[in-house]
């Protein structure tokens, strides 16, 4: 195993020869153990998928080819990302006691305005619906706050790509750096807040965003919003506001409509991974994707996101798809 790989095993954990992310999120996972109490996951809800491959070697994988100068670029990326997520997961020790459950429009309003200013593109909140919290795993409360943070769209432009790949990775580290930001002005408030993983997590970040009328899931599983097209990464803070401004109506729902007629993620996807149409899971939510095939891809060729960049979402944008788009009554309809 060459130098890189030990630092990577070191950044992410993982076996004698290759680093593991799913290793990564399991060691946060454990802090739930510090709960006597968690909101548990309905009876018929998914795993979360795993992020590894297991029959790739360390050699096979995109990782393993970086040159020298992007490796200079990389850690100072995936370094801070790492230590940021350690900080969300210290908050899971079960120690801190809430002194309210019931907030203020004005501290909603600075909670908001924080938000904002830290960098998120739209924030929203949301009652966790127990199908969407992933098997074996629990949350501290059922209510939370979902952020989004904005991709530049260039980056994606020859993906699968290192610059592509990067541009995923600062994302994710604005995620993990705001959700710490937001979750300690929360407890300095009285108020319960356990940020999420930024990558990984333990509930279903494109589904709870869709519930929370943030946007809709593309026919490539990606969450897609009207600013930021998909172009995009989602975080949550679990809370006990009890009195959130929660909101149930989502307009977006139409873009699973030109979906089914668009299908362009489809056609482009480098190993046919993406399914003709979603298909619906047992526990209500729907399924784009054959992971195995996307997994092996995405761990082989910087992450890929080819779905992510030539959907016309994020090309042209969500208005002018809108405005174009004519209707398509015999789409097919999944609800989440």
């Amino acid at each position: 195993m060459n130098q890189f790989s030990k630092v990577l095993k070191t950044i992410m954990g993982g076996s004698n020869t290759k680093p593991s992310l799913d290793s990564m999120l399991a060691s946060f996972d454990r802090e739930l153990d510090n709960f006597q109490t968690l909101v548990k996951p309905d009876s018929r809800s998914r795993p979360r998928t795993a992020f590894d491959s297991p029959h790739l070697t360390f050699d096979d994988m995109y990782m393993s080819k970086l040159t020298l100068r992007q490796i200079l670029s990389f850690l100072p990326v995936m370094l801070p990302l790492r230590m940021r997520m350690i900080q969300s997961a210290r908050m899971y020790d079960g120690k801190f006691q809430p002194e309210h459950s019931s907030a203020s429009p004005e501290f909603l309003t600075a909670l908001e305005k924080m938000a904002f200013s830290a960098g998120v593109a739209d924030i929203r909140y949301v009652r966790v619906p127990r199908n969407t919290i992933f098997a074996h795993k629990g949350i501290p409360y059922e209510y939370a706050v979902i952020f989004t943070v904005e991709m530049d769209k260039n980056r994606f432009s020859k993906a699968p790509s290192f610059d592509a790949f990067l541009e995923v990775a600062r994302g994710y580290g604005n995620l993990a750096r705001i959700g710490n930001k937001l979750a300690r002005f929360m407890r300095h408030n009285g108020f319960a807040a356990y940020p999420g993983t930024a990558l990984g997590g333990i509930t279903d970040y494109s589904q709870l965003g869709e519930i929370a009328g943030l946007g809709a899931i593309g026919y490539h599983g990606l969450l897609i919003t009207p600013n930021q097209g998909a172009h995009l990464r989602i975080n949550t803070i679990y809370t006990n506001i009890t009195n959130l401004p929660i909101q149930t109506e989502n307009k977006h729902i139409w873009v699973r409509e030109f979906c089914s007629m668009c299908k362009k993620c489809i056609r482009g996807c480098p190993v046919q991974a993406i399914f003709e149409q979603p298909r619906v899971n047992e526990d209500g939510g729907i399924q784009c994707i054959e992971h195995g095939a996307c997994r092996d891809y995405f761990n082989q060729n910087y992450g890929c996101a080819v779905c992510l960049a030539n959907c016309p979402f994020s090309e042209m944008g969500y208005e002018k798809v809108k405005v174009r788009f004519k209707g398509n009554p015999k789409a097919p309809q999944f609800h989440i």
